[in-house]
């Protein structure tokens, strides 16, 4: 046998085992849903510590903006949450970002705290948009265990992302050819409006904790706080009435008392909310998230709280942090007037565009229509906007044009057009 064409014959397959991997890990790649990515990355390859880290589901991740705690407390803080997320898988992240950090305290929303077997009822998209982000160690697998019990995929549903998001090549877009990081420290703060019924009915009733999975999670999760000396705050974030049943409030006081009285501390805003000033009109971004109005008025009585009960420092003046938020910063600012791009909705745009380093102009074609999307006048006087009325030449057959530009050397950044139809046509 010719040994050299053996040797060759082994390297040529060797080089197409080794090109077939790497087609296959950048299909993986590519097709991925980078949302835990976009999130989560910036955290587990942060150069700074964090004071203050959030976890829960939605209601967090929409309700707490660690920016503006930077920009108006010098509280640095990272948002771990993710949308539809379970308290068990919380539990997996927050064990992971207990490894490497160890802030002064954990705050996590009680909204996905279920006392029942089954707290995995979103699809698997939701679980991947909580662990891809996570190293690939204990925790992440232990995640992909637990997960597995409700897909009929199994866990090859989470470690597999061909097998996950093969049906997403009709809808990849440029942020799935780029390394995209969210640099509002992992939050999604919404900037559109929506009316909500404000809650007709508290209860400070308890009921009895059971053994289910969200609960048994919880325990586990004020358990490691404890071991680490770290202090868990189980907060209640400011909801609508549809996410304020009785069941739910009664489970949501009976954790509040055992996260007092295992070593923890509990805040419902829900309670408080005329001394936040949650406003039912204006300050959620739909049917039950907080947009960014309401998410400030909570980060000020939280940073109050937190700055009084723990002694938190104005970290503004430490270099340490201070480059290296700045310099974050600077990237948002860039980033939000990208997203712009994406917002289609008339107020979303505008308050997307609320920066004290952007000047926005207003081109309208009738101040009457003004009053057809709901909010938009209030977002006008919010932001103390003064529309320009104009003809076809400038609006192109649209009822309205945002300008946005640079507030310093008065630059174009971004521009976008806007129909004002009646809602009740």
């Amino acid at each position: 046998m010719n040994k050299g064409k053996t040797f060759r014959g082994f390297c040529r397959g060797l080089v197409f085992f080794a090109l077939l991997l790497l087609c296959i890990y950048g299909a993986s790649r590519l097709l991925m849903d980078k949302k835990s990515l976009y999130y989560k990355s910036e955290f587990f390859n942060s150069g700074t510590d964090f004071d203050i880290l959030f976890f829960g589901s939605s209601h967090m991740h929409e309700g707490i903006d660690p920016v503006y705690l930077w920009e108006n407390y010098g509280i640095s803080s990272y948002n771990l949450a993710s949308s539809g997320e379970s308290m068990t898988m919380s539990y997996y992240v927050a064990a992971e970002a207990l490894e490497d950090y160890n802030p002064k305290a954990i705050v996590i929303d009680s909204f996905k705290i279920e006392d029942k077997e089954d707290t995995i009822g979103e699809g698997y998209g939701f679980v991947h948009e909580t662990i891809d982000a996570l190293p690939f160690n204990k925790n992440k697998i232990e995640a992909i265990k637990y997960a597995s019990r409700f897909f009929d995929g199994g866990a090859l549903a989470f470690l597999s992302n061909i097998y996950a998001y093969h049906a997403r090549f009709s809808s990849l877009t440029e942020n799935d050819f780029t390394n995209y990081i969210n640099y509002d420290k992992g939050a999604y703060i919404m900037t559109s409006i929506c009316k909500v019924e404000r809650p007709k009915e508290l209860t400070r009733e308890t009921t009895e904790l059971g053994n289910g999975d969200g609960v048994l999670a919880y325990k586990r999760l004020l358990n490691l706080c404890n071991e680490k000396g770290v202090k868990c705050i189980l907060v209640n974030i400011p909801a609508s009435e549809a996410a304020n049943d009785l069941d739910s409030q009664r489970l949501n006081n009976a954790l509040m008392e055992y996260t007092k009285e295992n070593g923890g501390d509990a805040i419902n805003f829900n309670y408080l909310i005329d001394e936040i000033g949650i406003d039912y009109e204006h300050d959620f971004g739909d049917s039950s998230h907080l947009n960014f109005m309401g998410a400030n008025k909570t980060a000020d009585y939280l940073a109050d709280y937190l700055i009084k009960n723990y002694n938190l420092e104005d970290r503004r003046e430490d270099e340490s942090y201070s480059a290296i938020w700045t310099s974050d910063l600077k990237k948002w600012e860039k980033q939000k007037i990208k997203m712009l791009s994406e917002k289609t909705e008339a107020v979303s745009y505008l308050f997307g565009a609320d920066d004290e380093n952007f000047r926005v102009e207003l081109y309208i074609k009738d101040m009457d229509t003004i009053s057809n999307q709901y909010g938009l006048d209030f977002c006008i006087e919010e932001m103390g906007l003064e529309p320009v009325e104009t003809g076809n030449d400038i609006l192109k057959g649209f009822d309205m044009k945002v300008v946005v530009r640079n507030k310093e050397d008065n630059t174009w950044l971004a521009e976008q057009y806007f129909s004002l139809k009646d809602s009740s046509e």
